[in-house]
């Protein structure tokens, strides 16, 4: 978690964004023996993540790669 703030409301909003997308059929985002459903913001801001914490993020779907990718910019503060 590269973000100052951590995982909080603009970028878990842009890892639902991301996981709602058509090309993907599921993502979970874990961090601290905890796993959040990668649609759910409630879920994702429960994790508590922040900074320097390792998160772990899984993919399915046709476009998972690319999906990943932008979920990564969005955990670390960059705009997707």
């Amino acid at each position: 978690m590269k973000d100052l703030e951590g995982l909080h409301a603009r970028n878990s909003a842009k890892v639902v964004m991301a996981a709602q997308d058509n090309g993907v059929q599921k993502i979970t985002v874990g961090c601290g023996g905890r796993e959040a459903d990668g649609e759910n913001i409630l879920e994702l801001m429960s994790l508590n993540a922040r900074y320097g914490a390792e998160i772990t993020v899984t993919a399915w779907g046709e476009r998972e790669q690319e999906i990943l990718e932008k979920v990564e910019k969005a955990v670390n503060g960059s705009m997707i």
